[in-house]
Order: C-alpha cells, then sequence, then structure tokens
C-alpha cells in the first residue's frame, strides 16, 4: 500500500490505533510522564521510515518512547531533553543494564546501610508527609549513593523515579513508596496535604529495596547489558553536537512543547527532590509560553537545528495538538507549517490528524478545564528534500518486542 497520495496518508492512524492498548515492552511504564505518545506510534514510524542500523532520534525525549523502540527494533536510538527528568528515563532505556548488574548493585547499597547513619530532620514537610520514617531513610540513602552519570545507578534511580508516588489505589497493596496520591503525578504540595488530610491517609511501611526488587522481575530486562544509544541534556533552539551531525538520523521523531499545557516541572516536584532539582528551576528551562508568536520563533530555531542533523534522505515528523484559544481550538500544526516550515524548505508529505480518545487525554484530570489540553494530536510528516513514501507494510502487534537475543 502506497501512502504518497494525500488522501492515503489521512489513514495512517489506522496502523497503530489497531494495536491493542497495553502493547509495548514494560519499560514504557517505568515511569510516567506528561503528554507522552503511545509506544505504538514510535514503533510504527520507526519500522516504516527506517532499517536496522539506521539512526533515530528525539530531541524532546520524555520518558524515551522513541529511543526504546528504536533500540528495541535494532537500531540506534538517540534523545536529548531540557528536563533533567526525562534524561535520566531516557538514558535508562538507552544504556539497559543486566538484570544481574543491577541486582549486585542494589545489594551493595542495600549491604551498607545503616538507618542510624540517615537523618530525615532537614527534608522539608511537603517530602516528609509522604514517606514513613524508615522509607525515607532509605530513600535518602539511596539518593546520596547513587550517580546519574553511571548507567547502572542511573536505571535504578529512574525506577525509583517511577514509584515515589503512586496513584489512589483501592487495593491497600501499596504501587509506590508514598501515600496514595489521587493522580500519578504530583500535585501541587498544599492540595497533596489536604487530601491526606480528608482521606485519613497513613504513610504506608514499605521496605524500598523490596520493592526495586520486586519491580525489577516485571521490566523483562537483558541478560547482557543492551548499550543501543546515547540521552544528553541538550536545549533544542541551540545548534546539535557535530557527533550527531556526522550520525545523520533517518529519522527524527518528537513532540515538542505545545502552547502553556503543561509544567513539567510543577507536577513532578517530588521526582525532581530525589534529583536534587527543583521544580521552578526546571519549569524556567524549558519552553512554556502562550504567545503564539514566541512559539512560532521556538519551533523556528528548533526546526532549522534539525535540518542540519536529518539525513538527506531522511524524515522528520513532528507530533504536535490542537490547543485551546478562547472559545476556539488552534491547529498548532497547520500554524507551523504556514509561519514556520514552509519557509524553510521543507518537504511536507502531509499532516496527519489523529483523534485522542476521551478517556485517554490528560485533560480529564482537569475536569471542567479540560480545554487546557488537546482533543487532537497532528503529526507534521516532512523530508528535507522531495521524496516518495515507502509502502506500508501493517505492523503485528500479536508480538512484543524483547531484547531477548539482541546485540549492543
Amino acid at each position: 500500500m502506497g501512502v504518497s497520495a494525500s488522501y492515503q496518508i489521512q489513514d495512517l492512524p489506522l496502523q497503530w490505533r489497531s494495536a491493542p492498548r497495553r502493547w509495548g515492552h514494560p519499560l514504557h511504564s517505568l515511569c510516567s510522564y506528561f503528554a507522552m505518545f503511545p509506544p505504538q506510534l514510535a514503533h510504527f514510524f520507526v519500522d516504516w521510515l527506517t532499517e536496522p542500523g539506521d539512526a533515530v532520534y528525539d530531541p524532546f525525549s520524555g520518558r524515551g518512547t522513541v529511543p526504546l523502540e528504536a533500540v528495541l527494533q535494532g537500531r540506534r536510538g538517540y534523545g536529548s531533553d531540557a528536563n533533567p527528568l526525562a534524561v535520566v528515563l531516557s538514558q535508562a532505556k538507552t544504556r539497559v543494564p543486566s538484570k544481574r548488574t543491577l541486582l549486585k548493585r542494589l545489594a551493595e547499597i542495600e549491604g551498607s546501610y545503616s538507618p542510624g547513619a540517615v537523618s530525615i530532620a532537614d527534608e522539608p514537610a511537603n517530602i516528609t508527609m509522604l514517606y514513613s520514617d524508615e522509607t525515607l531513610r532509605q530513600l535518602l540513602w539511596l539518593k546520596g549513593q547513587l550517580d546519574r552519570t553511571h548507567d547502572t545507578d542511573c536505571f535504578w534511580i529512574a525506577t525509583i523515579l517511577g514509584m515515589l508516588h503512586a496513584n489512589h489505589n483501592k487495593s491497600g497493596v501499596p504501587r509506590g513508596f508514598s501515600i496514595s496520591m489521587p493522580n500519578t503525578f504530583a500535585m501541587a504540595p498544599g492540595y497533596v496535604a489536604k487530601y491526606i488530610k480528608e482521606h485519613g491517609l497513613v504513610r504506608p511501611e514499605v521496605d524500598v529495596f523490596d520493592m526495586l526488587r520486586t519491580r525489577l522481575e516485571r521490566l523483562d530486562l537483558p541478560t547482557a547489558k543492551r548499550s543501543g544509544g546515547k540521552t544528553w541534556t541538550h536545549d533544542a533552539t541551540t545548534p546539535p553536537p557535530s557527533w550527531l551531525v556526522h550520525k545523520r538520523p533517518k529519522l527524527i521523531f518528537t513532540s515538542p512543547p505545545y502552547l502553556q499545557v503543561i509544567k513539567y516541572g510543577k507536577y513532578n516536584w517530588v521526582r525532581l527532590w530525589f534529583l536534587g532539582e527543583t521544580s521552578s528551576e526546571v519549569d524556567e528551562r524549558l519552553m512554556a509560553s502562550s504567545s503564539l508568536t514566541r512559539y512560532l520563533e521556538f519551533m523556528k530555531s528548533v526546526a532549522a537545528n534539525l535540518k542540519t542533523v536529518v539525513a538527506e534522505d531522511g524524515y522528520v515528523c513532528f507530533v504536535i495538538g490542537d490547543v485551546r484559544r478562547g472559545e476556539e481550538d488552534l491547529n498548532l500544526a497547520q500554524a507551523v507549517w504556514d509561519g514556520v516550515l514552509q519557509d524553510q524548505g521543507w518537504h511536507l508529505h502531509g499532516i496527519i490528524a489523529d483523534e485522542i480518545p476521551q478517556n485517554r487525554k490528560v485533560s480529564r484530570i482537569w475536569k471542567h478545564n479540560s480545554g487546557r489540553a488537546t482533543k487532537v494530536d497532528r503529526l507534521l510528516l516532512l523530508s528535507p528534500t522531495p521524496q516518495i513514501l515507502p509502502d506500508v507494510i501493517p505492523s503485528s502487534w500479536t508480538q512484543q518486542l524483547s531484547f531477548v537475543n539482541k546485540r549492543s
């Protein structure tokens, strides 16, 4: 089935929407993240537009969905982000330690742990309200022992970040280390304090080390280290590293920030505490503006930089959602094409509308303010030079990819 004709390209969402909702490697769910697209979407484009051994890059890597799908399909997965949380999560999925190495490292840290050597006296009240004293001591010990620049430690940090708080759990069995949160992200400290009081929540007594070992069993990890790519801290409006330009990624697949829909630091203040970061400082580094003019200038810089990176016969796909502007929805993807990309000389294959099911929208958390988030994602599929898109071979969603038998 060719997709070079415009009417055919609009049918592409049927390809990834036909996959089971829970499809994907367990590592995709290592830690929740705002505005993440499903692994089925990344899987389809990596499979369709690249070959094994090609480089795939996401300059707004988020939780690392694109780099992980690239690695699982035998490509080189590269990801960068200005958010330290995103960098840790993405690195954990591009340089995956073996299960044996991870368990050995955890045993070392646990073996040297002494509760009496850890003080919680200086921890802020918005942290101590979440964890029992012993759980907090264990977390602080891990926080002090783990070094995110080392692959094994980085993976453990990413795993801990995914368990620092858990959404409301009716079964009574803790999913994370904290009191049961009302959502999978962290609401404002004042809201959480009120929620704890109203629901009479008691900080659970859990053993962090035991819970981490249990979590590891569910992640389908490789028997040998899988170094399938690289992740680094980078502002996409600044020039890319020279080594990446030499790699010439065949596919750049990414979802840039929208028009001031989400504050990534604000809703991850607990995770950023563990990383030694503050939410306000992180949000200052990230693009967040309600000004369309400023947003288009931002995208102008991003797209110009990516044009120096992507292979001449490669592709760039921006996933950009519609945003609410007053009483109307703004087709932001079209605005980016009209105001930025067309003038830069990109070849447009199409703008593909992907309707988001109501029950999967991030906006449901805001109830009557749901218009702040998108109802439709649009995929801007581009190439630096005109070319014919390859035929689509429908993906088989009956078998999920694994690290088994994959070489580094």
